[in-house]
Parts: C-alpha cells; structure tokens; sequence
C-alpha cells in the first residue's frame, strides 16, 4: 500500500476547510461541531510519527540534491565545451595561418605540430572528465534517492501495520 508524503498537508487542508465552515443562515451555530472535528485532527496529527515528518524532509532534499547534481553536471559540460570550443577556435586561427604560407606547409604542420595534437587531446579528457562526473553524479543521485525512498518505505510499512493492527482492536468482530 502506497502512503502518500503529503498527508501533514492534507490534514492541514482539511482543518483549515473546518475552520472556515460557513455557519447556519440566522443562527450562530456551524453545521459540524468544529471543536470536536478540529480536536480530531489534532489527535490525527499527534499520532503521525516523526518518520512520516522526516520523509517529507527528506524527499525535499532528495530533490534538492538531484537538481544541484544536474546543475553542477550541466556546469560540468558546459565549461568542457567551452574549453572544447576555444580549443578548435586556436586550432582553426592556426590553421588559418598556415594556409597563408603554403598548402604543403599546412599539412605537414598539422599533421606533426605537438600543440594541436596536445589541444586536442586536452579537448578529449575534459569532455570524458565531464561526462564521467555527470553520470558518477547522477548514479549517486539516484543510489541515495533509493535509499531514502527504501528507508521510508520501511518505515510506512511499520506504521500501517501499526494502524491496522490498532484497527483490528477497535472492531474485534470483522
């Protein structure tokens, strides 16, 4: 059975409705006794565990903690394609360059100049570096989404069978 995480604010919905109930046309009286409701909830809320509360937090920051993960990976492959970018701009302004002096020195410079080769091999590690970090990132991400996800499912699980148990006392005859 599935327990939704926002119980406290549906609860909390629910007393608000109460209290705002319109009361009875020419009397001073509402059409629900709003103390006896309103004690209810309270007794309600009393008896939500602090795991119930926690999970709220938690799933909060586990949302919290995947955007900035995806914001730093973006970061992360943003500034690897602008270093890739500046790389091929020097490589191509070289290669400009050297077609002024010859087409034969062009080639040759190309194919043995040790700073382009190095460019762009520089350009390669730091787009690999920035993928592996992102995908490292959002593993992470997603291994501690699930833990927390499990932990408060373990938890739910107590506090339901904890209810249905306290259910099952109150009518001892179903």
């Amino acid at each position: 059975m599935y327990v939704d995480l926002e119980m406290i604010e549906l609860f909390e919905e629910l007393e608000s409705v109460v209290n705002n109930a319109s009361s009875i046309p020419f009397s001073q009286k509402s059409g629900i006794d709003k103390s006896e409701v309103l004690g209810i909830i309270g007794e309600i809320k009393a008896l939500i565990p602090e795991e119930v509360k926690q999970a709220t937090w938690i799933n909060k920051e586990r949302h919290k903690i995947i955007n900035d993960a995806k914001q730093e990976a973006s970061e992360l492959v943003a500034q690897a394609n602008k270093e890739a970018e500046r790389v091929r701009k020097e490589y191509n302004s070289n290669i400009e360059e050297l077609k002024k002096n010859s087409e034969d020195v062009v080639k040759a410079y190309v194919e043995a100049s040790e700073p382009v080769i190095q460019a762009e091999e520089q350009a390669k590690i730091i787009i690999d570096r920035a993928e592996r970090v992102a995908n490292e990132i959002r593993l992470g991400s997603i291994e501690y989404a699930d833990n927390i996800l499990s932990s408060v499912e373990y938890n739910l699980k107590g506090v339901l069978e904890e209810v249905a148990r306290d259910k099952a006392e109150l009518n001892p005859e179903r």
